[in-house]
């Protein structure tokens, strides 16, 4: 008996961290979908860890030139190609070409809405020709071990976003980590890739900066509770199912929105707390606090 014919697929996205992560589970459903299959996904290099041992990507392709995918999407050499851009996410640095994505625009779904009734994987589902379902994410990591500086249990905290302006004031997290600490003695890790906190305490210690993105991901699986924003880290959370507290505030024209699906969407063990009147600065401490308790009891 002959074996089925392979079909090649390709997933377009060099966009953020945690856009990757909310995807994921897109590849076991089209693998179900079409059976035989071969997956090349198109990110920036910087983004290859995510998915570097998933056994369902084959082959993953650095998006060098954002203009890749236009080509891609005027040759059509794979069996499938599917993009994950929504229209004018990207332009080409080279050329100024703006990366349009028709399957989104015929949808009705683009940057001023994307938010307003889907979460990340709802709108990858739909740009892929899926049902739209609820599924928890899934990272695999290697067996190279990591050295983590505090033995378990500790906790894993993510404070400053690449861009800022969805982050929480430094004053309000150094005096959250001096509460944490003074009532359960706990270790706290900080990871991240820019501006790190000034906090100085033997039970914490910032790794900001320091680490590796597969080093990063073994430190944060290994971790009992996580606190951040809505950012790429906290998609690793939910991917690794930690506990967590998530400081939400409006991002650019949204006020409330649900990105996340499986744990981070539905378990009583997560809490995504939002200011809903403002940006996730002006999050009172105490709120953060009660929160953080009643997770904690």
């Amino acid at each position: 008996m002959s074996s089925p014919k392979k079909v090649f697929l390709c997933i377009a996205m060099d966009g953020d961290l945690g856009d990757m992560v909310a995807s994921e589970p897109i590849l076991p459903r089209l693998n179900q979908k079409f059976g035989n299959t071969h997956i090349t996904w198109i990110t920036s290099k910087k983004h290859f860890p995510i998915f570097e041992n998933h056994p369902l990507v084959d082959q993953l392709l650095d998006q060098k030139y954002t203009l890749l995918s236009y080509l891609l999407q005027k040759s059509y050499p794979f069996h499938q190609y599917y993009n994950l851009h929504l229209s004018g996410f990207r332009i080409d640095e080279k050329t100024g070409v703006s990366i349009s994505n028709a399957k989104a625009d015929a949808l009705g779904i683009d940057l001023s809405n994307y938010y307003d009734q889907h979460n990340l994987l709802e709108i990858a589902l739909k740009l892929c020709d899926l049902p739209i379902e609820d599924a928890q994410p899934h990272i695999y990591l290697d067996e190279t071990p990591c050295k983590v500086p505090f033995q378990k249990p500790y906790w894993v905290i993510h404070a400053k976003s690449n861009a800022g302006f969805r982050d929480w004031t430094d004053e309000n997290w150094h005096h959250l980590l001096t509460k944490i600490i003074a009532t359960w003695n706990l270790k706290i890790i900080e990871i991240g890739h820019v501006n790190p906190l000034n906090f100085t305490h033997e039970n914490f210690i910032s790794l900001v900066g320091k680490t590796s993105l597969p080093e990063t991901m073994k430190i944060m699986k290994g971790a009992s509770f996580f606190i951040g924003l809505d950012s790429g880290p906290t998609h690793l959370a939910n991917a690794f199912m930690l506990p967590g507290l998530i400081l939400n505030g409006e991002f650019l024209n949204f006020k409330t929105y649900m990105s996340y699906s499986g744990m981070y969407k539905n378990s009583q063990k997560v809490k995504v707390l939002f200011n809903e009147s403002g940006k996730a600065k002006d999050l009172p401490f105490d709120a953060v606090w009660e929160e953080l308790i009643n997770l904690n009891d």
